[in-house]
């Protein structure tokens, strides 16, 4: 069963400007956790000595690969069969992924080709209003074409801003859930997004975490913050979150 208090780790990209892996590494470890979500400036999707170097450092620090992306498959199954690869490699067993509209269909039908091969399964990830598979029903629309290796990677800050509810989102997807990006935004009077700690925000995250808790959920959970003193905000998020699972784990006093 997934433990998310003990599970959770972090999307790497929140540390984008740390570039050598034992730094980055010792900065996971910083927020207090052990896992981390590898993104393309971590990975070196086109050398394999450096992916094997960053998959041992990792294991020599116990830190768990949970997952890569977020990836832009296209329909070219040589450059996409990279991302796979890797994941297979490092048995982190996800992928998160988007793709463009043109040749969806061609790429879904790849994908679902290509988890089946390498044991992977892959998370479409949201990425706001403006984009194609930013919303509810362009998801929807996307799983009916598409087998159950193929599910949503849920960034609820960017569900937020696409003005819709990450909660009914877990309704709606729940059981196709394998990644999700713990994400949280305050909007300004232009609507312009502002990281803040998770919970923080406009994101409800004991609803959010009411309800996650009673999904069959077995993937890559992970805080991501893209903002300013990236690795104390991110502890923050990872306390807050464990917070509120306390909190709804307690007994209630009579």
């Amino acid at each position: 069963m997934f433990n998310l208090a003990s599970q959770l780790g972090i999307k790497s990209y929140s540390f984008r400007t740390i570039k050598e892996t034992p730094d980055l590494i010792a900065a996971v470890k910083q927020c207090g956790v052990d896992g981390v979500d590898l993104s393309a400036c971590h990975v070196n999707y086109d050398d394999i000595a450096e992916q094997e170097k960053v998959i041992e450092l990792c294991r020599e620090a116990e830190m768990r690969i949970s997952g890569i992306g977020v990836v832009k498959l296209t329909n070219d199954e040589a450059f996409n069969r990279r991302f796979f690869a890797f994941a297979q490699r490092a048995q982190c067993g996800l992928v998160s992924c988007s793709f463009e509209l043109q040749d969806h269909e061609a790429v879904i039908k790849m994908v679902g080709r290509l988890c089946g091969e390498y044991g992977v399964r892959a998370a479409i990830h949201n990425h706001g209003g403006r984009d194609w598979l930013g919303n509810a029903k362009a998801l929807a629309y996307v799983f009916g074409k598409c087998d159950e290796n193929v599910g949503l990677c849920l960034d609820t800050a960017w569900c937020l801003q696409a003005g819709a509810d990450p909660v009914e989102w877990l309704d709606m997807f729940g059981e196709r859930l394998y990644g999700v990006h713990f994400k949280d935004f305050t909007f300004g009077l232009d609507g312009k997004p502002q990281d803040v700690v998770v919970g923080h925000g406009a994101l409800d995250l004991p609803a959010f975490l009411d309800k996650f808790l009673t999904l069959p959920f077995d993937g890559s959970a992970v805080v991501e913050f893209e903002g300013e003193d990236a690795v104390n905000q991110s502890a923050r998020c990872v306390k807050s979150i464990r917070a509120v699972l306390d909190q709804a784990q307690s007994p209630v006093l009579q």
